[in-house]
């Protein structure tokens, strides 16, 4: 056993001298490379100089190539010669005035519509009248369409009839007595004796007269004179005296129309 051992342990240091020998072989061979190298000599090659650039003279400085230095400034805004001018602001639209109240309308023959401008009185007015500041260009059951300022203006007869209601009863309230009907055009009424002609009554009692005189506020519609218009859902009947005016409804092909014709 110990002779293996003798025997690799020579072989060690057999490869361990082999080792040394080639590396110092390549060192020897690497410094002999290297000193004949160092030994060579270059010839130097000659240094030219660069090429010359041709030189311009420069321009004298004018005060013209700095004008937008002193145009342009950030600190002194009255440098610059160009003069802003601000365009005139756009006109300020015409505020459109309140819009007619509407109390209704007679479409017998021609159509007579009743508006009432600001808190004026209600007056009958027709296609191509002027109604304050509006032009009356057409109506219907439904809507009316009024010119204005070179406008149309298209509105449902609910809106102006909603204001006609709040103008009747503010003005009710003012003068304290109740909340009153509103005042528009009653619309056929359907009345048993609307097809028989109306029958002339007896001559008022003192207590009728008196009674129909507190009442008058209440059934008369728009006044045109000789005759009176009715109120909506009045449930007068027909042939009544009123302070001095007879309730006549009669049948038409729209319907029943009703009015109050003064007594003769």
């Amino acid at each position: 056993m110990s002779r293996k051992i003798i025997l690799l342990n020579l072989a060690l240091l057999a490869l361990t001298a082999a080792f040394i020998w080639q590396a110092r072989r390549r060192y020897v061979d690497m410094r002999a490379h290297e000193q004949k190298v160092l030994a060579q000599r270059v010839a130097a090659k000659p240094v030219l100089p660069p090429p010359a650039v041709p030189t311009t003279p420069s321009a004298p400085v004018a005060a013209v190539q700095y004008i937008d230095v002193a145009q342009k400034t950030l600190f002194a805004k009255d440098r610059n010669p160009n003069v802003v001018v601000e365009p005139p602001p756009p006109p300020k639209e015409k505020p459109m005035p309140a819009l007619p109240v509407y109390y209704g309308q007679i479409r017998l023959g021609d159509p007579v519509i009743f508006l009432a401008i600001g808190n004026g009185s209600q007056k009958r007015f027709q296609a191509g009248d002027k109604v304050g500041e509006f032009q009356l260009i057409s109506f219907d059951n439904q809507k009316i369409t009024l010119g204005w300022d070179d406008k149309k203006v298209e509105k449902n007869l609910d809106e102006l009839k909603a204001k006609a209601d709040q103008a009747n009863t503010s003005s009710g309230n003012q003068s304290g007595a109740g909340a009153a009907a509103p005042a528009t055009v009653a619309r056929p009424v359907a009345d048993s004796s609307a097809g028989a002609p109306p029958t002339r009554p007896a001559a008022p009692s003192s207590s009728t007269s008196s009674s129909s005189s507190s009442k008058s506020d209440n059934v008369f519609g728009p006044d045109f004179g000789d005759y009176r218009g009715c109120v909506m859902n009045d449930p007068t009947p027909a042939g009544t005296v009123v302070d001095g005016f007879r309730k006549v409804v009669a049948r038409t092909l729209m319907g029943n129309s009703c009015k109050w014709e003064k007594v003769q």
